[in-house]
């Protein structure tokens, strides 16, 4: 599989901006959406940012201290 680095540089802001907005809603479920929206992309482009790690904490801090949800799972 080919990493399309050129299409992670032109879609990570749109999905940094979309995940900043979800966490200001307050919302969970916009927060997962969000997460799970930019896991499908990463996957679709063969790699993930180093900064991956930003929307692991969204989803924890938005489903709470007890929730065992990884992103890969998503």
């Amino acid at each position: 599989m080919t990493i399309d680095y050129a299409r992670m540089n032109r879609v990570l802001p749109g999905q940094k901006a979309a995940l900043t907005r979800a966490i200001k809603s307050g919302d969970p479920a916009k927060v997962k959406a969000a997460c799970k929206d930019a896991v499908r992309v990463w996957n679709e482009i063969g790699a993930w940012p180093d900064n991956w790690a930003h929307w692991q904490i969204a989803l924890d801090d938005a489903l709470g201290l007890y929730s065992t949800l990884r992103l890969e799972d998503l």
